[in-house]
Protein backbone atom coordinates (compact mmCIF):
# COMPACT_ATOMS: atom_id res chain seq x y z
CA UNK A 1 0.00 0.00 0.00
CA UNK A 2 1.51 3.44 -0.89
CA UNK A 3 -0.13 6.57 1.13
CA UNK A 4 1.32 10.05 2.43
CA UNK A 5 0.83 11.54 5.67
CA UNK A 6 -2.22 14.20 5.13
CA UNK A 7 -4.75 11.37 3.57
CA UNK A 8 -4.00 8.48 5.86
CA UNK A 9 -5.90 8.11 9.19
CA UNK A 10 -3.37 8.21 12.37
CA UNK A 11 -5.12 5.01 13.79
CA UNK A 12 -3.69 2.91 10.31
CA UNK A 13 -0.23 4.54 10.97
CA UNK A 14 -0.21 3.33 14.80
CA UNK A 15 -1.87 -0.09 14.37
CA UNK A 16 2.11 -0.98 12.73
CA UNK A 17 3.89 -3.11 15.01
CA UNK A 18 7.22 -2.16 13.33
CA UNK A 19 7.91 1.04 11.77
CA UNK A 20 10.88 1.76 9.32
CA UNK A 21 12.37 5.36 8.64
CA UNK A 22 14.06 5.42 5.09
CA UNK A 23 13.68 3.88 2.10
CA UNK A 24 16.48 2.74 0.86
CA UNK A 25 18.27 -0.51 0.19
CA UNK A 26 18.63 -1.00 4.18
CA UNK A 27 14.76 -0.05 4.81
CA UNK A 28 13.10 -1.65 1.52
CA UNK A 29 15.30 -4.99 1.75
CA UNK A 30 14.01 -5.00 5.63
CA UNK A 31 10.41 -4.11 4.65
CA UNK A 32 10.53 -6.70 2.03
CA UNK A 33 12.10 -9.09 4.07
CA UNK A 34 9.30 -9.06 6.91
CA UNK A 35 6.62 -8.35 5.00
CA UNK A 36 7.51 -11.89 2.86
CA UNK A 37 7.31 -13.60 6.66
CA UNK A 38 3.75 -12.05 7.24
CA UNK A 39 5.07 -9.06 9.02
CA UNK A 40 2.97 -5.97 9.22
CA UNK A 41 5.26 -2.36 8.73
CA UNK A 42 5.02 1.33 8.45
CA UNK A 43 8.06 1.82 5.70
CA UNK A 44 8.46 6.27 5.79
CA UNK A 45 10.30 7.79 3.12
CA UNK A 46 11.32 11.51 3.16
CA UNK A 47 11.29 11.66 -0.42
CA UNK A 48 8.69 10.87 -2.95
CA UNK A 49 8.92 8.69 -6.32
CA UNK A 50 11.03 11.24 -7.38
CA UNK A 51 13.35 13.71 -6.06
CA UNK A 52 12.25 17.21 -5.87
CA UNK A 53 13.81 20.61 -5.29
CA UNK A 54 12.02 21.25 -1.61
CA UNK A 55 13.48 17.93 -0.63
CA UNK A 56 17.07 18.69 -0.99
CA UNK A 57 16.57 21.52 1.36
CA UNK A 58 16.56 18.50 3.73
CA UNK A 59 19.89 17.43 2.75
CA UNK A 60 21.68 21.17 3.49
CA UNK A 61 24.34 21.43 5.31
CA UNK A 62 28.59 22.25 5.94
CA UNK A 63 31.13 19.96 5.10
CA UNK A 64 35.22 20.34 5.87
CA UNK A 65 36.67 19.97 1.98
CA UNK A 66 37.58 17.98 0.28
CA UNK A 67 34.25 16.24 1.74
CA UNK A 68 31.89 16.53 -0.55
CA UNK A 69 28.92 18.95 0.26
CA UNK A 70 26.44 17.15 2.39
CA UNK A 71 23.53 17.45 -0.78
CA UNK A 72 25.86 15.82 -2.95
CA UNK A 73 25.82 12.05 -3.77
CA UNK A 74 22.88 11.48 -1.45
CA UNK A 75 18.82 11.18 -2.69
CA UNK A 76 15.81 11.72 -0.79
CA UNK A 77 13.25 9.70 -2.97
CA UNK A 78 11.64 6.20 -2.85
CA UNK A 79 14.97 3.73 -3.44
CA UNK A 80 17.45 6.58 -1.70
CA UNK A 81 20.86 6.38 -3.29
CA UNK A 82 20.24 3.34 -5.22
CA UNK A 83 19.58 5.54 -7.89
CA UNK A 84 22.81 6.80 -8.40
CA UNK A 85 24.40 3.67 -7.06
CA UNK A 86 27.04 2.03 -10.04
CA UNK A 87 26.42 -1.67 -8.77
CA UNK A 88 29.38 -2.24 -7.39
CA UNK A 89 29.27 -5.36 -4.59
CA UNK A 90 31.97 -5.95 -2.21
CA UNK A 91 31.76 -7.62 1.27
CA UNK A 92 34.01 -7.10 4.18
CA UNK A 93 36.71 -9.64 4.73
CA UNK A 94 36.78 -11.89 7.63
CA UNK A 95 39.55 -9.50 9.29
CA UNK A 96 38.28 -6.49 8.81
CA UNK A 97 35.53 -7.86 11.80
CA UNK A 98 38.50 -8.35 13.84
CA UNK A 99 40.32 -6.33 16.17
CA UNK A 100 43.43 -5.29 14.72
CA UNK A 101 46.18 -3.93 17.05
CA UNK A 102 46.98 -1.77 14.42
CA UNK A 103 44.05 -0.12 13.50
CA UNK A 104 42.86 1.88 16.35
CA UNK A 105 38.92 1.31 17.40
CA UNK A 106 38.92 -1.33 15.51
CA UNK A 107 37.04 -4.95 16.53
CA UNK A 108 33.21 -5.61 15.81
CA UNK A 109 31.00 -6.65 18.96
CA UNK A 110 31.19 -10.41 19.10
CA UNK A 111 29.04 -11.98 16.71
CA UNK A 112 28.89 -9.75 14.34
CA UNK A 113 30.95 -11.63 12.01
CA UNK A 114 27.52 -13.54 10.69
CA UNK A 115 26.44 -10.11 8.71
CA UNK A 116 28.64 -12.43 6.34
CA UNK A 117 26.05 -15.42 6.55
CA UNK A 118 23.58 -13.37 4.76
CA UNK A 119 26.26 -11.93 1.85
CA UNK A 120 24.64 -15.19 -0.58
CA UNK A 121 21.13 -13.38 -0.07
CA UNK A 122 21.84 -9.66 0.11
CA UNK A 123 23.36 -10.73 -3.26
CA UNK A 124 20.38 -11.78 -4.57
CA UNK A 125 18.50 -8.67 -3.15
CA UNK A 126 20.98 -6.70 -5.46
CA UNK A 127 21.11 -8.91 -8.52
CA UNK A 128 24.70 -9.45 -8.44
CA UNK A 129 25.02 -13.54 -8.59
CA UNK A 130 26.52 -16.03 -6.67
CA UNK A 131 28.69 -15.26 -3.62
CA UNK A 132 32.11 -16.19 -5.25
CA UNK A 133 34.35 -13.05 -4.99
CA UNK A 134 37.63 -15.07 -6.73
CA UNK A 135 39.03 -15.57 -10.40
CA UNK A 136 37.07 -18.83 -9.91
CA UNK A 137 34.19 -17.63 -10.71
CA UNK A 138 35.07 -16.72 -14.35
CA UNK A 139 34.97 -20.17 -14.94
CA UNK A 140 37.43 -23.44 -14.15
CA UNK A 141 39.70 -22.05 -16.38
CA UNK A 142 40.56 -18.55 -16.04
CA UNK A 143 43.20 -16.60 -16.41
CA UNK A 144 44.55 -14.57 -13.78
CA UNK A 145 44.93 -10.88 -14.54
CA UNK A 146 48.71 -10.96 -15.99
CA UNK A 147 50.63 -14.59 -15.80
CA UNK A 148 53.27 -13.38 -12.77
CA UNK A 149 50.04 -12.46 -10.55
CA UNK A 150 50.10 -16.30 -8.63
CA UNK A 151 53.46 -15.49 -7.81
CA UNK A 152 52.85 -12.62 -5.38
CA UNK A 153 50.71 -14.42 -3.53
CA UNK A 154 49.96 -15.11 -0.71
CA UNK A 155 50.96 -11.24 0.29
CA UNK A 156 49.52 -10.29 -3.03
CA UNK A 157 46.02 -11.79 -4.21
CA UNK A 158 43.65 -11.35 -6.59
CA UNK A 159 40.11 -11.12 -5.91
CA UNK A 160 36.78 -9.73 -7.89
CA UNK A 161 34.19 -7.45 -7.33
CA UNK A 162 30.75 -7.86 -8.23
CA UNK A 163 28.04 -5.46 -10.28
CA UNK A 164 24.57 -5.40 -9.93
CA UNK A 165 22.34 -4.33 -12.84
CA UNK A 166 22.78 -1.56 -11.19
CA UNK A 167 20.00 -2.38 -9.29
CA UNK A 168 17.48 0.76 -8.19
CA UNK A 169 15.82 -0.82 -4.96
CA UNK A 170 12.77 1.82 -5.76
CA UNK A 171 12.49 0.28 -9.00
CA UNK A 172 12.89 -2.96 -8.36
CA UNK A 173 10.87 -3.53 -5.08
CA UNK A 174 8.10 -0.88 -6.09
CA UNK A 175 5.47 -3.16 -7.17
CA UNK A 176 5.81 -5.46 -4.46
CA UNK A 177 5.52 -2.89 -1.73
CA UNK A 178 2.75 -1.44 -3.59
CA UNK A 179 0.66 -4.82 -3.65
CA UNK A 180 1.73 -5.85 -0.69
CA UNK A 181 -1.55 -6.25 2.05
CA UNK A 182 1.26 -6.01 5.01
CA UNK A 183 3.45 -2.58 4.36
CA UNK A 184 2.26 0.63 3.84
CA UNK A 185 4.84 2.97 2.23
CA UNK A 186 4.43 6.46 3.42
CA UNK A 187 5.90 9.01 0.90
CA UNK A 188 6.88 12.77 1.19
CA UNK A 189 7.27 12.07 5.16
CA UNK A 190 9.69 13.39 7.29
CA UNK A 191 10.65 11.48 10.19
CA UNK A 192 11.92 14.99 12.58
CA UNK A 193 11.96 13.39 16.22
CA UNK A 194 12.05 10.46 18.11
CA UNK A 195 10.33 11.03 22.05
CA UNK A 196 10.13 9.56 25.12
CA UNK A 197 8.13 9.93 28.02
CA UNK A 198 10.23 11.75 30.82
CA UNK A 199 9.76 9.01 33.11
CA UNK A 200 10.76 6.40 30.35
CA UNK A 201 13.87 7.21 28.44
CA UNK A 202 14.87 3.83 27.70
CA UNK A 203 11.72 3.72 24.73
CA UNK A 204 10.68 5.68 22.32
CA UNK A 205 7.15 6.14 22.88
CA UNK A 206 6.98 8.34 19.65
CA UNK A 207 7.82 9.65 16.47
CA UNK A 208 7.08 13.47 15.28
CA UNK A 209 6.55 13.75 11.26
CA UNK A 210 6.05 16.02 9.06
CA UNK A 211 5.44 16.47 5.30
CA UNK A 212 5.69 20.37 5.58
CA UNK A 213 2.07 21.01 5.75
CA UNK A 214 0.72 18.44 8.00
CA UNK A 215 2.70 17.10 11.37
CA UNK A 216 1.57 14.43 13.45
CA UNK A 217 2.67 12.61 16.45
CA UNK A 218 2.04 8.53 16.38
CA UNK A 219 3.03 6.37 19.04
CA UNK A 220 5.14 3.32 17.71
CA UNK A 221 6.03 -0.29 19.61
CA UNK A 222 9.31 -0.66 17.29
CA UNK A 223 11.46 1.16 15.38
CA UNK A 224 13.89 1.13 12.69
CA UNK A 225 16.35 3.70 11.30
CA UNK A 226 17.43 3.17 7.70
CA UNK A 227 18.64 6.25 6.45
CA UNK A 228 21.79 7.30 5.25
CA UNK A 229 24.73 7.45 7.35
CA UNK A 230 24.36 11.26 7.45
CA UNK A 231 20.64 11.27 7.68
CA UNK A 232 20.51 9.04 10.03
CA UNK A 233 23.07 10.17 12.31
CA UNK A 234 21.24 13.27 12.30
CA UNK A 235 17.86 12.37 13.65
CA UNK A 236 19.50 10.86 16.48
CA UNK A 237 21.45 13.85 17.04
CA UNK A 238 18.35 15.97 17.01
CA UNK A 239 16.54 13.81 19.00
CA UNK A 240 18.81 13.59 21.78
CA UNK A 241 18.65 17.13 22.35
CA UNK A 242 15.09 16.64 22.82
CA UNK A 243 15.46 13.20 25.34
CA UNK A 244 17.65 14.27 28.37
CA UNK A 245 17.59 10.38 29.37
CA UNK A 246 19.95 9.58 26.47
CA UNK A 247 22.91 10.99 27.52
CA UNK A 248 24.88 7.80 27.78
CA UNK A 249 24.76 8.09 23.67
CA UNK A 250 27.04 11.10 23.86
CA UNK A 251 30.71 9.51 24.41
CA UNK A 252 29.99 7.71 20.73
CA UNK A 253 27.08 9.30 19.15
CA UNK A 254 28.21 11.09 15.59
CA UNK A 255 31.88 10.28 16.50
CA UNK A 256 34.01 8.02 14.62
CA UNK A 257 32.57 9.27 11.10
CA UNK A 258 34.67 7.76 8.13
CA UNK A 259 34.53 7.55 4.06
CA UNK A 260 36.62 5.40 1.97
CA UNK A 261 39.67 7.57 0.11
CA UNK A 262 40.35 6.90 -3.55
CA UNK A 263 44.08 7.76 -4.84
CA UNK A 264 44.87 7.80 -8.66
CA UNK A 265 48.46 7.56 -8.77
CA UNK A 266 51.70 5.72 -10.75
CA UNK A 267 51.71 3.80 -13.56
CA UNK A 268 52.12 -0.36 -14.14
CA UNK A 269 54.16 -1.27 -17.06
CA UNK A 270 53.91 -4.32 -18.45
CA UNK A 271 56.48 -6.28 -21.07
CA UNK A 272 55.34 -9.02 -23.13
CA UNK A 273 51.96 -9.33 -22.28
CA UNK A 274 48.57 -7.42 -22.04
CA UNK A 275 46.76 -7.74 -18.34
CA UNK A 276 42.95 -8.29 -18.38
CA UNK A 277 41.51 -5.13 -18.24
CA UNK A 278 38.11 -4.98 -19.31
CA UNK A 279 34.75 -5.82 -17.13
CA UNK A 280 34.82 -10.08 -17.97
CA UNK A 281 31.16 -12.19 -16.94
CA UNK A 282 31.04 -14.62 -14.34
CA UNK A 283 29.73 -18.22 -15.09
CA UNK A 284 26.33 -16.98 -14.10
CA UNK A 285 26.39 -13.87 -16.28
CA UNK A 286 27.03 -10.87 -13.64
CA UNK A 287 29.81 -8.33 -14.79
CA UNK A 288 32.77 -8.53 -12.63
CA UNK A 289 36.24 -6.65 -12.45
CA UNK A 290 39.81 -7.95 -11.23
CA UNK A 291 41.75 -6.13 -8.23
CA UNK A 292 44.59 -7.02 -5.69
CA UNK A 293 44.61 -7.05 -2.42
CA UNK A 294 47.10 -7.31 0.45
CA UNK A 295 46.84 -10.36 2.58
CA UNK A 296 45.32 -9.63 6.31
CA UNK A 297 48.89 -10.98 7.38
CA UNK A 298 50.66 -9.14 5.27
CA UNK A 299 48.35 -5.56 6.48
CA UNK A 300 49.44 -6.77 10.10
CA UNK A 301 52.80 -7.06 9.60
CA UNK A 302 53.36 -3.35 7.69
CA UNK A 303 50.62 -1.58 9.87
CA UNK A 304 48.04 -1.20 6.86
CA UNK A 305 44.57 -0.55 6.27
CA UNK A 306 42.63 -2.89 4.69
CA UNK A 307 42.67 -1.53 0.76
CA UNK A 308 42.32 -2.85 -3.18
CA UNK A 309 44.30 -1.70 -6.25
CA UNK A 310 42.78 -1.65 -9.58
CA UNK A 311 43.98 -1.22 -13.14
CA UNK A 312 42.51 2.43 -14.35
CA UNK A 313 42.20 4.17 -17.59
CA UNK A 314 44.79 7.47 -18.28
CA UNK A 315 43.29 10.63 -17.23
CA UNK A 316 40.64 11.51 -19.87
CA UNK A 317 41.86 15.59 -19.84
CA UNK A 318 45.35 14.94 -21.06
CA UNK A 319 44.71 14.66 -25.56
CA UNK A 320 47.99 12.61 -25.29
CA UNK A 321 45.89 9.62 -24.27
CA UNK A 322 45.37 9.44 -28.04
CA UNK A 323 41.48 7.85 -27.45
CA UNK A 324 38.46 9.36 -29.33
CA UNK A 325 36.51 7.62 -26.52
CA UNK A 326 38.31 9.71 -23.59
CA UNK A 327 38.23 13.14 -26.06
CA UNK A 328 34.74 12.61 -26.44
CA UNK A 329 33.83 11.82 -22.67
CA UNK A 330 36.22 15.37 -21.82
CA UNK A 331 34.08 17.35 -24.38
CA UNK A 332 30.97 16.32 -22.96
CA UNK A 333 32.11 16.32 -19.11
CA UNK A 334 29.99 18.96 -18.80
CA UNK A 335 26.96 16.26 -17.85
CA UNK A 336 28.78 14.28 -15.65
CA UNK A 337 28.79 14.03 -11.70
CA UNK A 338 31.54 15.86 -10.25
CA UNK A 339 32.60 12.96 -8.60
CA UNK A 340 33.26 11.22 -11.66
CA UNK A 341 34.78 13.79 -13.12
CA UNK A 342 37.40 13.89 -10.36
CA UNK A 343 37.78 10.32 -10.93
CA UNK A 344 38.23 10.27 -15.07
CA UNK A 345 40.63 13.27 -14.54
CA UNK A 346 42.29 11.61 -11.92
CA UNK A 347 41.26 13.87 -9.24
CA UNK A 348 43.39 17.04 -11.12
CA UNK A 349 41.83 20.38 -12.13
CA UNK A 350 42.57 21.07 -15.75
CA UNK A 351 42.04 24.01 -17.99
CA UNK A 352 39.05 23.76 -21.03
CA UNK A 353 41.30 26.20 -23.24
CA UNK A 354 40.32 26.36 -26.95
CA UNK A 355 43.72 24.53 -27.63
CA UNK A 356 43.04 21.99 -25.61
CA UNK A 357 39.28 21.63 -26.53
CA UNK A 358 40.89 21.37 -30.53
CA UNK A 359 43.60 18.58 -29.37
CA UNK A 360 40.44 16.67 -28.29
CA UNK A 361 38.21 17.35 -30.83
CA UNK A 362 41.18 15.86 -33.24
CA UNK A 363 41.31 12.90 -31.14
CA UNK A 364 37.74 12.05 -31.94
CA UNK A 365 38.31 12.53 -35.43
CA UNK A 366 41.57 10.29 -35.97
CA UNK A 367 40.12 7.50 -33.80
CA UNK A 368 36.42 7.49 -35.07
CA UNK A 369 36.39 4.11 -35.39
CA UNK A 370 36.84 3.27 -31.14
CA UNK A 371 34.20 6.24 -30.77
CA UNK A 372 31.86 4.19 -33.19
CA UNK A 373 31.94 1.34 -30.64
CA UNK A 374 31.45 3.29 -27.97
CA UNK A 375 28.44 4.97 -29.00
CA UNK A 376 27.28 1.33 -30.06
CA UNK A 377 27.99 -0.42 -26.55
CA UNK A 378 26.70 2.60 -24.98
CA UNK A 379 22.71 2.51 -26.52
CA UNK A 380 23.12 -1.46 -26.60
CA UNK A 381 25.12 -2.56 -23.61
CA UNK A 382 24.69 0.38 -21.22
CA UNK A 383 21.37 2.44 -22.27
CA UNK A 384 18.89 -0.42 -23.45
CA UNK A 385 20.59 -3.52 -21.63
CA UNK A 386 18.79 -4.70 -18.60
CA UNK A 387 22.16 -5.91 -17.13
CA UNK A 388 24.44 -2.76 -17.92
CA UNK A 389 28.31 -2.44 -18.67
CA UNK A 390 29.18 -0.98 -14.92
CA UNK A 391 31.19 1.57 -17.15
CA UNK A 392 33.80 2.27 -20.16
CA UNK A 393 37.40 0.91 -19.94
CA UNK A 394 39.78 2.51 -22.19
CA UNK A 395 43.40 1.61 -21.78
CA UNK A 396 46.13 4.29 -22.31
CA UNK A 397 48.11 3.50 -25.72
CA UNK A 398 51.38 3.64 -24.37
CA UNK A 399 50.92 0.00 -22.48
CA UNK A 400 50.57 1.63 -19.11
CA UNK A 401 48.02 1.12 -16.19
CA UNK A 402 47.46 4.45 -13.56
CA UNK A 403 46.70 2.55 -10.43
CA UNK A 404 43.37 3.35 -8.46
CA UNK A 405 43.86 2.96 -4.88
CA UNK A 406 40.68 2.64 -2.37
CA UNK A 407 41.48 2.06 1.37
CA UNK A 408 39.54 1.71 4.33
CA UNK A 409 39.98 4.83 6.74
CA UNK A 410 40.75 4.73 10.27
CA UNK A 411 37.57 4.93 12.53
CA UNK A 412 39.04 8.21 14.56
CA UNK A 413 36.69 10.54 17.36
CA UNK A 414 37.70 13.79 15.79
CA UNK A 415 35.73 12.92 12.34
CA UNK A 416 32.37 13.53 13.34
CA UNK A 417 28.64 14.67 13.09
CA UNK A 418 27.88 17.47 14.77
CA UNK A 419 24.49 19.98 14.96
CA UNK A 420 24.68 23.51 13.26
CA UNK A 421 22.29 26.03 15.26
CA UNK A 422 20.35 26.46 11.22
CA UNK A 423 17.36 24.69 10.58
CA UNK A 424 15.88 23.09 7.46
CA UNK A 425 12.27 23.62 6.43
CA UNK A 426 11.17 21.16 9.01
CA UNK A 427 12.67 22.55 12.41
CA UNK A 428 15.26 19.92 12.17
CA UNK A 429 19.01 21.66 12.79
CA UNK A 430 21.17 20.76 10.03
CA UNK A 431 24.61 19.03 10.29
CA UNK A 432 28.39 19.64 9.89
CA UNK A 433 30.20 16.98 8.88
CA UNK A 434 33.84 17.27 10.49
CA UNK A 435 36.42 14.93 7.80
CA UNK A 436 39.68 14.94 7.56
CA UNK A 437 42.59 11.75 6.51
CA UNK A 438 44.36 10.64 9.87
CA UNK A 439 48.11 10.20 10.04
CA UNK A 440 47.48 6.16 10.11
CA UNK A 441 45.38 7.42 6.76
CA UNK A 442 48.16 9.18 5.02
CA UNK A 443 51.25 6.43 6.61
CA UNK A 444 49.10 3.64 5.00
CA UNK A 445 48.42 4.95 1.85
CA UNK A 446 52.18 5.79 1.56
CA UNK A 447 53.38 2.64 2.50
CA UNK A 448 50.90 0.66 0.60
CA UNK A 449 52.30 1.85 -2.78
CA UNK A 450 55.99 1.33 -1.68
CA UNK A 451 54.94 -2.26 -0.86
CA UNK A 452 53.25 -2.86 -3.80
CA UNK A 453 56.51 -1.58 -6.00
CA UNK A 454 58.44 -3.86 -4.22
CA UNK A 455 56.08 -7.02 -5.14
CA UNK A 456 56.39 -6.13 -8.45
CA UNK A 457 59.78 -6.07 -8.65
CA UNK A 458 59.83 -9.83 -8.14
CA UNK A 459 58.51 -10.40 -11.36
CA UNK A 460 60.03 -9.92 -14.77
CA UNK A 461 57.38 -8.08 -16.71
CA UNK A 462 55.60 -5.75 -14.82
CA UNK A 463 57.29 -2.66 -12.81
CA UNK A 464 55.45 0.06 -10.88
CA UNK A 465 56.72 3.50 -11.98
CA UNK A 466 55.74 6.79 -9.94
CA UNK A 467 58.05 10.07 -8.14
CA UNK A 468 58.42 9.04 -4.90
CA UNK A 469 58.66 12.69 -4.09
CA UNK A 470 55.30 12.77 -5.13
CA UNK A 471 54.04 9.92 -3.11
CA UNK A 472 53.32 11.53 0.18
CA UNK A 473 51.82 14.65 -1.45
CA UNK A 474 49.40 12.75 -3.71
CA UNK A 475 48.15 10.25 -0.44
CA UNK A 476 47.56 13.64 1.40
CA UNK A 477 45.62 15.53 -1.24
CA UNK A 478 43.61 11.65 -2.05
CA UNK A 479 39.25 12.29 -1.98
CA UNK A 480 36.95 10.58 0.16
CA UNK A 481 34.62 8.70 -1.83
CA UNK A 482 31.77 10.82 -2.01
CA UNK A 483 28.46 8.74 -0.97
CA UNK A 484 30.31 6.55 1.47
CA UNK A 485 28.84 7.62 5.07
CA UNK A 486 30.06 5.32 7.39
CA UNK A 487 30.17 4.82 11.25
CA UNK A 488 28.86 7.89 13.00
CA UNK A 489 26.37 5.25 14.80
CA UNK A 490 28.87 2.47 15.26
CA UNK A 491 28.13 -1.16 16.28
CA UNK A 492 30.49 -2.26 19.65
CA UNK A 493 29.52 -3.85 23.12
CA UNK A 494 29.23 -0.57 24.97
CA UNK A 495 27.67 3.12 25.30
CA UNK A 496 30.96 4.19 25.74
CA UNK A 497 33.05 3.19 22.35
CA UNK A 498 29.31 2.50 20.53
CA UNK A 499 25.57 3.60 19.51
CA UNK A 500 23.68 0.21 18.89
CA UNK A 501 25.26 -3.70 20.07
CA UNK A 502 25.65 -6.56 17.28
CA UNK A 503 21.65 -6.69 17.24
CA UNK A 504 21.71 -2.67 15.91
CA UNK A 505 19.58 -1.96 18.91
CA UNK A 506 20.46 0.97 20.34
CA UNK A 507 22.12 0.84 23.76
CA UNK A 508 19.54 1.44 26.26
CA UNK A 509 16.71 2.06 24.29
CA UNK A 510 14.83 -1.37 24.17
CA UNK A 511 12.67 -0.49 20.54
CA UNK A 512 15.07 1.23 18.84
CA UNK A 513 17.47 -0.11 16.48
CA UNK A 514 19.68 1.40 13.27
CA UNK A 515 19.83 -0.30 9.72
CA UNK A 516 22.62 1.73 8.29
CA UNK A 517 26.26 2.29 7.27
CA UNK A 518 26.46 4.55 10.02
CA UNK A 519 26.47 1.20 12.58
CA UNK A 520 29.60 0.20 10.85
CA UNK A 521 32.16 -0.44 13.43
CA UNK A 522 35.60 -0.63 10.38
CA UNK A 523 34.74 0.40 6.94
CA UNK A 524 36.96 -2.04 4.80
CA UNK A 525 37.71 -0.88 1.20
CA UNK A 526 34.72 -0.34 -0.91
CA UNK A 527 31.08 0.32 -1.10
CA UNK A 528 28.82 -0.40 1.79
CA UNK A 529 26.00 -1.03 -0.24
CA UNK A 530 26.30 -4.91 0.28
CA UNK A 531 26.72 -4.87 3.61
CA UNK A 532 24.16 -2.81 4.50
CA UNK A 533 21.38 -4.93 2.85
CA UNK A 534 23.10 -7.91 4.56
CA UNK A 535 22.90 -6.03 8.00
CA UNK A 536 19.41 -5.01 7.16
CA UNK A 537 18.28 -8.90 6.03
CA UNK A 538 20.17 -10.62 9.36
CA UNK A 539 18.00 -7.50 11.24
CA UNK A 540 14.73 -9.01 9.73
CA UNK A 541 15.63 -12.50 10.93
CA UNK A 542 16.56 -11.17 14.34
CA UNK A 543 13.47 -9.01 14.94
CA UNK A 544 11.21 -12.33 13.68
CA UNK A 545 13.06 -14.24 16.24
CA UNK A 546 12.44 -11.43 19.42
CA UNK A 547 8.84 -11.53 18.39
CA UNK A 548 8.08 -15.30 18.47
CA UNK A 549 10.16 -15.23 21.43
Amino acid sequence: MIGYLGGTDQSLLESFPLCIVGAGAAGISLAISLSRKGKRVLLIEGGDWNETAEIVDAYTGKASPPHAQTTEYRYQRFGGTTHLWGGRCIPLDKHDFEQRGHVPNSGWPSGASEIADYYPQALEYCDAGNSDFTISAFGPNAKPIFSEAPGLAPDLNEYIERYSLPTDFGRKFRDELTNSSNVLVLLNTRCIRLNCLPEKADEVSSITLNDGENQKVITVQQIVLSGGGIDTTRLMLVSRLCNPGWGHLDASLGKYYACHYDLIFGSLRFKNEKPIFDFQKTVEGIYARRKLQFSASFQAQHSLLNSAFRLHFPAYADPSHGSGVLSAIYLAKSVLKREYQTILNHGVNQSTGYGQSFRHLINVIADAGSVSKFAYDWLFKIKLAKRKIPYTLIANRNGTYPIEFNSEQEPHPSNRIELLDEVDRFGMQRVNVHWKLTDLDIDSGIKSFNLLKQAFEKTQNCRLEFDAKQLELAVKDALPVGGHHIGSTRMGDSSQTSVVDVNCKVHGIKNLYIASSSVFTTNSHANPTLTIVAIALRLSDYLSSEERN
